[in-house]
């Protein structure tokens, strides 16, 4: 019997749900968890370790997510497939308020946050730090 699956932290979900071809042909399904593997590692260029702490799982879990999300994303660029981003078993980051690094994607939760408050990043002390409001859904 496999184990339970635990939610992945997830910071925004994808904007693009669908990526078409120009063919008329079946589609490969990216969960948002993997979405976001992809994100992370690729597009934020972050390490595994950092994309896993992140995504709230384990290294060895990140990779195997990561490469579940090569594997599809190959598939549908050699066999020329649409793309679909949906479901998963993913909790999306909300309702708290703090700050945000333009320099490494770190978020943080603080009481006090405000426009108008000075601070650095406690990731990598980076001064391009932005206010950060996120509601629930």
């Amino acid at each position: 019997m496999g184990r339970h699956t635990r939610l992945r932290q997830v910071k925004d979900p994808p904007h693009n749900f669908y990526f078409q071809s120009e063919n008329d042909n079946s589609s490969v399904g990216l969960n948002i968890a993997e979405f976001e593997a992809l994100r992370l590692k690729h597009y934020i260029s972050l390490t595994q370790k950092s994309s896993a702490d992140t995504m709230g799982v384990s290294q060895p879990t990140f990779s195997r997510i990561l490469e579940k999300a090569h594997e599809k994303i190959t598939l549908a660029l050699i066999e020329g497939k649409d793309i679909r981003v949906y479901g998963g078993t993913v909790n999306l980051k909300q309702d708290y308020k703090g700050y945000g690094c333009l320099n490494c994607d770190e978020e943080w939760k603080d009481e006090l946050a405000s426009k108008d408050r000075h601070v650095n990043c406690p990731n990598c002390n980076s001064k391009k730090v932005y206010f950060l409001v996120r509601e629930p859904l």
